[in-house]
This record gives structure tokens, C-alpha cells and sequence, in this order.
């Protein structure tokens, strides 16, 4: 009933809100019997329903359908309040929601809430000209694989065939397999060396099928899963042949044939022309996105939510990145556990929330690990969290270069891989973040971890961020630690010397080599100033050895002048008188 009310109401929102007055008038009952039937204590009968509906301008077949559904589920609630047994339906028979695994084409008529990036592709992929190869790119978790399987292809409709790659060790002869089960009169592996062999093979073969089918028939070509992992796990010479084959299947300028390719990275893609590239990126699914989600696949295989599992879900999950396989899960477990066809929170709880299951997800990888694995999910755990003062610790984003260094890079990569399959961690081309809050809060051992030396690992916090300021500021000098910081840093790292990045002991080196230069500095410093004013005392003394008389008169001197003024006078020296110029009496 609350739903269907709801409906009701996000219809009349949709026509631009009228007056319940309006509605009255076009739908011939009562405002009052109209504002009833939207509020959610009882299911309005079918004509109010059906005729407030129409008001609003809905279909009156579709909003009757979906009256009768919701009586439907009324009766079910009521059967189950009184603990009667529920009928075997088509909910009983298939979950609408296929749990940790992606979705598949089989499972297209359960995905919702990704109708926007599908249109989005759908519109780059139906384009009047070639608009080069397609990127969808976003974080583990995100729902790309579930996109290209079940929500791309039945969007373009029957005309296109999908060719759907997922590299392999040997991606050219999963090429060629691919290929001999879309011509049907190849052998899998005829096609391979030619693939190796030669460029633009690819491109021919599709195009040689094209004309054996109808003209409006189109190809679809969706690598999943193209990023680093792909690239160093398959031989040098079979990843550039078979990217060639990508890229001049995308560049030829046939609009029969489209390539779309799923990564993590938003990088330019090695080996593919950046040329006329287009991107779609799948962001963390919104609240409305969630709800769709969550709705969407209930509806079509005739389940209702109870409206307190969905506030929880979009609580817990709206916004996060890792979000559609996390949901997938948690509706799969609370199916399985479900009474008759409703989805309560009351299951949903009893089979573990998504937070409690992501902590126990930790706790058994944690188990089957090896002792090294053990050493390198402490480290990698205590770098997802951040700390918190005076406030609950937080999940932290860590930057893929922050890990390099904790183990060799292959064993450090496949256990990454292993942590996003297991929906533990989240990751991007460039990033690692934890799935879900719950596992820096709901986990016990990782929640001891942090509790056990709580300022080390505030030490080793400082430390990770000056060497990341280090790093970008280009190895600056003026950013290395030095004094009672640097100590504190070094002492630290020698009880942890396991926990160290790459960075960081570069960092650490750099930071003691430059204070053992200010030290020398400091020493030689003084020195040269003891040597020159040993030097300025030496040049004195030696000026005073070589006049041995100065010292003597230099001290008397004065005195002995004024001693001998006082013993005699001075007589004054005679001036003679100035020449008289006026003429004498004798010459006048």
C-alpha cells in the first residue's frame, strides 16, 4: 500500500503537481477521496486509482495492472501477519537479483538503475559517424560488467550482435572462439594466428559476416575488465596485436560496428588512438539510482520492499562507490530468507546487514591467508583507515603509488584483485578505498590493530604524508624532516621496517642524509671560525713581536708629553713683523 502510494504521488509530482481541487474535477471524486488514496493507510479502491492515475496522466491499463499487483501484495502481508503458508509464484522460483556475480543477458530484465549511463552509450553507439572506440570507465564495484552484458545490448535491441571479450591469458584465441560462435562455420581457433598476424583481420571478418545477415544488423564489440591487470599478466606481442585489431575495428569509420571497453582508469589506453575516444563514466549510484535499483528487479519478478529495508539501504549505501555489488549481495541474501513475496528489513538484518557482512568478508580472507599475506593485509587495512581525533576513524582513499614497496608488485596486485572480488576494497585506476564504512568500524581485529599502538600509527601518518608532500613538490629539499620529527620518524621505522613504502624509505634516506649535511655544516662552520680567530690572534701577536719598543710608547706615550710640557716651558718662536709697504719721507 505505501507503495503504490508513493507511486501515486511521484505521478502527480511528474504533471506538475495540481491541487488535489484539479484532480477532482478531471477525475469526477472528491478531493478528499483523492488526497486518501495517496496517503498510504489503505489501498484506494481500483476505480479511485485508477481514475486519480489517468488525472495525472498515467495509462489506465498500466496503473490498473499495477493496482491489481499491489492488492496482490496486501493479500500476501496479510496471509504472512497471520502465519499462514504462502503460494509457490514466479518470485519463489528465480531471485531478480543475482548477488556478488555480476549480471548477465539472462538477468536484463532485473537491472535497473543505470538507465542513464545506458543511454548515454546507446547514443554514442547509434551515432551518425564513428565516434572511435567507447571507454566506460569507474571503480570495482560499479556495475561495468553487469552494463555491458545486461543493460547495453538489450537497449540497442535485436539488430546488433553482441561479441562480448573478456581478456584472458590469451585474449586472440578467446577472440577467435568468440568469433567461430558468431559465424557458427569457423573453427575457434582458425582465425587466431591470423589475428597475429595480421592487421586489421578482425575488421574483415566482421565485415565479411555483415552481408550474410539483414541490412539493418550491426555488431557489438565490449572488452571487459581492460586495465592494468590485463596488460601485465598477457605476453608484450599478443597484447599489441590484439589491441590493434580493437583499434582499427574502431577507427575504420563502419557504423555497423562499434567497440566499447571497460576499465578502471580514465588514462588514455595504450595502444588505442585517443583520436575521437568518447567516455562514460559510471559514478556512485544516487539515491533515486539506489531506489530504482532496488525497486525495479522487486516489481518485475512481483516482490514487494517494505519501506524500512529500502530507508536502510539508501542509508547505507547511496553515494558509495562500490554500491551495486554491495546492494546485489545484500538483496540476494535477504531473498533467500524472505516469507511469501516480501523483503523485509527484519531478513535483511537476520542475514547479516551489508556492513556485517563486509566485516566478516575481511575476517575470512584474513583466515585463509598466508603469514606474509596476513603481514601485508595489516599494512594495507591500517593505510585504508584514517585516524580520528577526538572522532570515530573514517575509510581513507590511499593513492596506488603509497603501496609500492610493501610486497612485490605482482603479489601485491593479485591480492588487491582478490580484496575487490571479495568486495572488501574498491578499486579505481590510480586509488584503493575500503567498500564500506563497516570495515574500519564493525571489524573487531582490524579495530584492535588500530587500538594497539595508536601513536606509532600516528607517526607512520606524518611520515606517509610528508613523503607524499616530498614526492610532489619534486623532491624538494626545504620538505624533508629534520631534528626531533626526523628522530621520532627514524625510531619509528626502525621497529616497523616491514611497513614501509618504497616512498617512504626514500624519503626517510634523503631527510638523514640532508640533516648529516647540516650537521657537518654546523661542525665546519665552527671550525673555520676557531681557525680564523686563532689566525686574527696570531697576525696581532706577531705585529706586536716585531716592534718590540711600540708596546711601551704606545702605553706612555701621551703621558710623557704632558709630564715635559709641565717641567719646562715651551719659548714661543719670534714672528717677524709683517714688510711695511706705505712709501717713507725720504723718497717723497
Amino acid at each position: 500500500m505505501a507503495r503504490f502510494a508513493w507511486e501515486l504521488r511521484q505521478l502527480r509530482t511528474h504533471a506538475g503537481a495540481p491541487s488535489y481541487r484539479v484532480l477532482a474535477q478531471r477525475a469526477h471524486y472528491a478531493a478528499s477521496t483523492l488526497a486518501e488514496a495517496t496517503k498510504g493507510s489503505r489501498l484506494p479502491t481500483r476505480d479511485v486509482a485508477v481514475a486519480l492515475a489517468e488525472a495525472g496522466g498515467g495509462d489506465r491499463e498500466e496503473w490498473a495492472a499495477r493496482w491489481h499487483a499491489a492488492a496482490a501484495r496486501g493479500r500476501a502481508e496479510a496471509r504472512h501477519a497471520r502465519g499462514m503458508p504462502q503460494p509457490a509464484g514466479p518470485a519463489a522460483q528465480r531471485c531478480p537479483y543475482p548477488g556478488p556475480r555480476p549480471f548477465t543477458a539472462d538477468d536484463a530484465p532485473y537491472f535497473f538503475g543505470r538507465e542513464e549511463p545506458v543511454r548515454r552509450l546507446v547514443r554514442l553507439a547509434t551515432a551518425g559517424e564513428t565516434p572511435g572506440p567507447v571507454l566506460l570507465t569507474g571503480p570495482s564495484g560499479s556495475g561495468k560488467t553487469s552494463l555491458l552484458h545486461a543493460g547495453l545490448p538489450p537497449a540497442l535491441g535485436a539488430d546488433w550482435h553482441h561479441l562480448a571479450l573478456t581478456p584472458s591469458r590469451d585474449p586472440l584465441a578467446e577472440l577467435a572462439r568468440q568469433i567461430g560462435a558468431l559465424r557458427k562455420d569457423v573453427q575457434p581457433q582458425a582465425p587466431r594466428e591470423e589475428f597475429t598476424r595480421t592487421p586489421g583481420a578482425l575488421h574483415r571478418t566482421l565485415s565479411a559476416l555483415l552481408p550474410c545477415r539483414s541490412s539493418r544488423t550491426r555488431v557489438l564489440v565490449t572488452v571487459d575488465a581492460l586495465d592494468d591487470a590485463f596488460f601485465r599478466s598477457v605476453p608484450a606481442a599478443e597484447r599489441e596485436a590484439f589491441l590493434d585489431q580493437l583499434a582499427r575495428v574502431a577507427g575504420a569509420g563502419d557504423d555497423r560496428l562499434r567497440v566499447v571497453l571497460a576499465l578502471r582508469s580514465d588514462a588514455p589506453l595504450p595502444g588505442l588512438p585517443a583520436e575521437g575516444a568518447a567516455r562514460v563514466r559510471l559514478e556512485p549510484l544516487r539515491a533515486e539510482e539506489v531506489r530504482r535499483a532496488v525497486l525495479g528487479p522487486a516489481e518485475a519478478a512481483g516482490l514487494t520492499v517494505e519501506p524500512a529495508l529500502l530507508d536502510a539501504l539508501l542509508t547505507d549505501l547511496a553515494g558509495r562507490p562500490g554500491a551495486p555489488a554491495l546492494l546485489s549481495d545484500a538483496l540476494h541474501r535477504t531473498w533467500t530468507r524472505r516469507t511469501g513475496d516480501v523483503l523485509r528489513l527484519s531478513d535483511h538484518l537476520a542475514a547479516g546487514d551489508v556492513g556485517a557482512r563486509v566485516a566478516e568478508g575481511a575476517e575470512r580472507a584474513y583466515a585463509a591467508a598466508t603469514p606474509d599475506e596476513r603481514r601485508l593485509l595489516r599494512a594495507l587495512f591500517l593505510r585504508l583507515t584514517a585516524l580520528g581525533d577526538g572522532t570515530d576513524d573514517t575509510p581513507r582513499r590511499v593513492d596506488r603509488d603509497e603501496l609500492v614497496g610493501l610486497a612485490p608488485p605482482d603479489d601485491l596486485d593479485r591480492l588487491l584483485g582478490e580484496l575487490a572480488d571479495a568486495r572488501l576494497v574498491v578499486l579505481d585506476a590510480s586509488t584503493a578505498e575500503p567498500a564500506h564504512p563497516a570495515l574500519v568500524t564493525a571489524w573487531p581485529r582490524l579495530r584492535h590493530w588500530l587500538a594497539d599502538d595508536r601513536e606509532g600509527l600516528r607517526t607512520h601518518r606524518r611520515l606517509t604524508l610528508a613523503s607524499a608532500h616530498w614526492h610532489t613538490s619534486g623532491r624538494h629539499p626545504g620538505a624533508l624532516d629534520r631534528g626531533a620529527r626526523l628522530a621520532t620518524a627514524r625510531s619509528w621505522a626502525r621497529r616497523h621496517p616491514d611497513d614501509l613504502s618504497t616512498r617512504e624509505r626514500a624519503f626517510l634516506t634523503a631527510s638523514r642524509a640532508a640533516e648529516r649535511r647540516r650537521r657537518w655544516a654546523v661542525v665546519l662552520l665552527v671550525a673555520l671560525a676557531t681557525v680564523l680567530a686563532a689566525l686574527a690572534g696570531a697576525l696581532a701577536l706577531h705585529a706586536l713581536l716585531a716592534d718590540p719598543g711600540a708596546p711601551a710608547d704606545r702605553r706612555g706615550g701621551s703621558h710623557a708629553v704632558t709630564d715635559a710640557g709641565r717641567a719646562r716651558p715651551v719659548d714661543p718662536v719670534p714672528v717677524p713683523p709683517p714688510p711695511d709697504d706705505r712709501p717713507s719721507l725720504l723718497h717723497i
